[in-house]
């Protein structure tokens, strides 16, 4: 593989809302490339996060300055950007409920800030103390637009989430795999009561299917996946799914704690009847999460993911066999540190590839959103 270029699609400098985390990409038919991620951030966790998103016109040469697509009351997070054709697009985000960030994860949240900055942002969190229920916007949601992202329809609740959205098959059908959200009670306990009274306890956690055939419209939802014998539900997340040359579709899913790697990991799974049935899930073998993956021109397939422990960085695999097996990893980024990842590709008109990702630019104490353009 050869690196054509890295570079910063947007890097905050000053201020205390610095950090920008969890892009995605894709382009249109006019090879114009759209990049959204959450940012504008005291920190990882925090409730200041907007969705944004910045263009660029010669295949990430150069980006513009980012827009504010989306900001609400709370925390806008993990940006997933699918195009549709014609200029339709969807953004996919979610938020926490203010509860999580008035009570369990308050005083990190303040800790974590510039020191400079903690009265501000401690000041800033003690308003969620008054939030009113029109304001308390937690959930799953999707924007669509209809004019490559110049203006955005309201938003539409969603029963899932996962960081890079929908994928859009050859068909035209949307697919849509993600946890159940909000997933609060599984993760936090007994702090969210209020999750077992409306999600079943078998589906808390659990990873779901869902189809649109009307550009985001209506949703369906097809299949749970059984994943029953693979993992703790409490540790599988984040998933992603492609649709083969074939028609057979592949889901690739983050493990927090893959039990063979004792670090996170990816397993992967198969449907050959358009997502009603899944087969086993297999591992993926490697460190890294959570997987993004791309059908290229070819019909191979690329994944992308970060390495959270050293040596800490962007990588990638390319396979031939559908997902089966995979070649060498590649190294497109290197990091200082495991606060990284979340890398999603597009191959550009020549063949060759963008990846975006977020992680600390040199000697930073917050992060950016990067790029690596790249050819195999």
């Amino acid at each position: 593989m050869k690196i054509i270029k890295k570079g910063l699609i947007y890097r905050a400098v000053s201020g205390p809302f610095r950090y920008q985390a969890w892009p995605s990409v894709c382009m249109d038919e006019n090879g114009i490339l759209y990049t959204v991620w959450s940012g504008q951030r005291s920190s990882h966790v925090c409730p200041f996060g907007k969705n944004l998103m910045s263009v660029s016109s010669n295949g990430g040469e150069s980006w513009s300055a980012p827009s504010i697509v989306n900001d609400t009351w709370l925390d806008d997070r993990d940006t997933g950007i699918t195009y549709l054709g014609n200029g339709k697009m969807i953004l996919s985000y979610f938020n926490h409920p203010a509860k999580v960030y008035r009570t369990i994860w308050r005083n990190w949240i303040v800790n974590d800030a510039d020191e400079r900055f903690r009265p501000m942002v401690d000041g800033y969190l003690k308003a969620y103390e008054q939030y009113s229920p029109e304001e308390d916007l937690a959930g799953s949601f999707i924007r669509r637009s209809t004019d490559y992202g110049k203006t955005w329809e309201d938003a539409v609740k969603m029963p899932v989430s996962t960081p890079h959205g929908a994928v859009k098959t050859k068909s035209g059908r949307l697919l849509y795999l993600g946890r159940e959200f909000p997933g609060l009670a599984s993760r936090y306990g007994s702090s969210f009561p209020e999750d077992v009274d409306t999600v079943k306890k078998e589906d808390q956690g659990r990873i779901f299917l869902y189809e649109s055939f009307d550009d985001g419209k209506t949703w369906t939802m097809i299949s749970k996946l059984p994943l029953e014998s693979t993992a703790d539900h409490n540790t599988l997340h984040e998933p992603h799914i492609v649709e083969l040359e074939n028609g057979e579709l592949i889901a690739a899913i983050r493990a927090h704690d893959d039990p063979e790697l004792d670090r996170f990991g990816i397993y992967l799974m198969s449907s050959k009847d358009g997502g009603n049935n899944w087969s086993d899930a297999w591992s993926y073998g490697r460190i890294g999460s959570p997987p993004h993956l791309l059908l290229r021109k070819d019909g191979s397939v690329l994944m992308t993911y970060g390495r959270r422990s050293e040596p800490f960085g962007i990588r990638a695999a390319v396979s031939l066999d559908g997902c089966k097996t995979f070649g060498e990893e590649f190294v497109l980024s290197d990091a200082p540190n495991g606060d990284l990842g979340y890398p999603a590709t597009v191959e550009l008109s020549d063949g060759s590839l963008l990846t975006v990702y977020y992680q600390q630019y040199e000697n930073d104490d917050r992060t950016s959103i990067c790029f690596t353009k790249w050819e195999i």
